[in-house]
């Protein structure tokens, strides 16, 4: 799985950052000024994303977690803070299920704990057999996007969304969507096995298809807190990258803190 570090001259603390679904590691172009001024970072490439090869006859989101835990393992890094967004948030999830004592806190920008029905029909639509085999897949990609980003505020986020899952193959697109179909329960399965891992929940007010359940997701767990921004979609690090920026490294400077003096 590709990987790439940014360091920092002075700081001994890492960030690693966790994209979406269809993105990859450029998609923190917002965000890597602010968090490189005080921290080391490490950016990922999922399976079939950016410059990591697609994976065939593994279970996407378990070997995700798996090689991160390794590259990390690798790097020498004893702990980090996890900075996510949408279908990062559950690779990191599922790394706090089996690896918690190197995670030193989690921000998770546009949560994704499930989907409404109406949203798992459509993805269920787009990967129906006989569909799938004449229809390319970036159609539905761009039905979704528009589904999930449809206001004029969200355009950049949206565009965004999409320049870059037109570098996706059709066997990686199916392959995720596939895998997220087929019972995949990341954050139920934390409801069972709890940690004490200090979250930070960003979403955007506007995100009609995960805020409902991100919210009632975050009353069930410990440490965790969210913030809500205004007149914002999904895609939160983009659509309002300086609140995103400015809530994620208050939150890690607060864990940090914590962490010294305890």
């Amino acid at each position: 799985m590709y990987y790439k570090t940014m360091s920092h001259p002075k700081s001994k603390e890492w960030i690693v950052l966790f994209h979406g679904f269809g993105g990859n590691s450029s998609i923190f172009y917002k965000q890597l000024k602010a968090f490189r001024s005080e921290y080391n970072l490490l950016l990922l490439d999922f399976p079939g994303h950016g410059k990591s090869p697609y994976q065939r006859d593994v279970n996407l989101f378990e070997y995700s977690a798996e090689k991160t835990i390794e590259i990390i393992n690798h790097l020498k890094i004893k702990t980090a803070h996890f900075v996510g967004l949408s279908l990062g948030t559950i690779i990191m999830q599922e790394i706090a299920i089996r690896k918690p004592e190197i995670i030193k806190s989690m921000v998770l920008g546009g949560a994704t704990p499930k989907l409404k029905k109406w949203g798992e029909f459509l993805c269920r639509l787009s990967v129906f057999y006989p569909l799938r085999k004449i229809l390319p897949h970036m159609v539905p990609y761009r039905i979704f996007a528009r589904v999930l980003l449809p206001k004029r505020n969200h355009s950049s986020s949206r565009e965004a969304f999409i320049k870059e899952a037109y570098k996706l193959s059709k066997e990686t697109y199916l392959g995720w969507v596939l895998a997220g179909l087929d019972g995949y329960t990341t954050f139920d399965r934390l409801k069972e096995k709890k940690n004490s891992i200090p979250k930070l929940y960003i979403s955007g007010s506007e995100d009609h298809m995960f805020l409902h359940n991100t919210i009632n997701y975050v009353n069930h767990e410990r440490n965790a807190s969210i913030e809500v921004i205004p007149k914002c979609g999904h895609v939160c690090n983009i659509e309002e990258s300086e609140t995103f920026n400015t809530l994620s490294v208050s939150f890690m400077k607060r864990v940090d803190k914590i962490s010294i003096t305890a």
